[in-house]
């Protein structure tokens, strides 16, 4: 009884090729063009106060003293920055959980949401009341009890997110679309194509994450030939095409992704890498090296190894790819002092791009 009911709820579940029509005006309007603003579909932008700690967060280097500043401010984001960072440390519970406490009194819905029982914190916190009296007795500073894992602090944090929903905030649309299907699990045909459209819409805006869940639920990995495979072969053209239009617009995740479907057939010269690395994509660089500079089967040259692995340091303050793909005396100190001067040249044109946003999960911070 049990199998039988498991095939038909299968059996009537929406076929993902039917999504293809839906996507065929956006993908002919779009699929040509190309945006010189790097931070067209960047969370943030250099002039916004948190770009500093985010871009390099993403890129490994998550110097949260940037954060210090901002917190004495009264910034809140810095705040749950600072919170989410330390939440998995037992030694920095109490700090993070005394921050959040502070943030969500001051009204940041996702203070409340990492107090809350549905918030990823609710891993490290577990569901309990901390005595403010305990707090400040550990060097804390706040007025009330906070309790975790709390459904009330969740019902703030709905109401928050969904004020800045309605002031258009295309992130905090997205997570209750999110949040309305994990609600409503069974799909049907209408609702799929409701949240098809809703991924158009937000794609129109620059807000390329939902686009990118969308391409991996219809792609799967092949293990023995280790690639990216389409569901089906009509899906992996669209899966392509919608990432291609990502990549165009700067969107990190899309154009690593492009580079992983192609690894077998891509060409070191690939503008494809040129635009990740001008983003300051770590993964587009270890993409690179792993590629053309493996171990016994190395394209590239000494300097073009030593050039990628400068560019990799540079980004993400790691000497990983010297030690890896780096033969050590392979290059004079006066081939390198030469080289060194055009990964100046290189770096000073860097603009990071951050798609990592307030919703993304601790395990994703990284772009590796």
């Amino acid at each position: 009884m049990t199998f039988f009911a498991v095939f038909m709820l299968s059996a009537c579940a929406p076929d993902p090729q039917d999504d293809i029509p839906l996507f065929e005006s956006y993908i002919k309007e779009n699929i040509n063009k190309n945006s010189n603003d790097p931070y067209i579909s960047s969370s943030v932008r250099p002039e916004d106060e948190l770009y500093e700690y985010l871009s390099k967060l993403q890129q490994g280097q998550g110097y949260r003293t940037i954060l210090e500043p901002l917190i004495e401010k009264g910034n809140t984001e810095a705040m749950v920055w600072m919170a989410r960072g330390g939440a998995d440390f037992i030694e920095e519970r109490v700090k993070a959980i005394t921050l959040l406490g502070k943030a969500m009194q001051l009204g940041d819905p996702f203070a409340a949401l990492a107090l809350s029982s549905k918030g990823e914190e609710c891993n490290y916190f577990h569901k309990d009341s901390i005595n403010s009296q305990l707090i400040s007795d550990l060097g804390g500073d706040i007025s009330d009890d906070i309790e975790t894992c709390s459904d009330e602090n969740w019902n703030k944090a709905l109401q928050g997110i969904n004020d800045l929903a309605v002031n258009g905030d295309l992130s905090a649309q997205y997570y209750l679309l999110e949040r309305q299907r994990i609600d409503n699990p069974e799909e049907t045909r209408e609702s799929r194509d409701f949240y098809i459209k809703e991924i158009i819409r937000l794609a129109e805006g620059h807000y390329y994450k939902p686009m990118m869940d969308y391409v991996e639920s219809i792609f799967h990995r092949d293990r023995r030939h280790d690639r990216l495979i389409g569901n089906t072969p009509e899906l992996e053209k669209l899966g392509v095409e919608l990432m291609t239009i990502a990549a165009n617009h700067n969107y990190i995740p899309a154009i690593n992704f492009l580079i992983e479907y192609q690894w077998e057939t891509i060409d070191a010269n690939d503008p494809l890498f040129n635009r990740g690395i001008m983003l300051g994509s770590q993964n587009t660089v270890t993409w690179l090296l792993n590629i053309f500079a493996k171990q016994f089967e190395k394209e590239f040259s000494a300097e073009e190894i030593y050039f990628y692995s400068s560019i990799f340091e540079f980004i993400t303050g790691s000497d990983d790819m010297f030690s890896r793909k780096y033969e050590e005396g392979s290059l004079s100190e006066k081939e390198r002092q030469k080289i060194d001067a055009e990964v100046v040249k290189v770096t000073e044109q860097i603009t990071p791009m951050v798609y990592i946003d307030r919703f993304t999960d601790r395990t994703n911070w990284v772009d590796r």
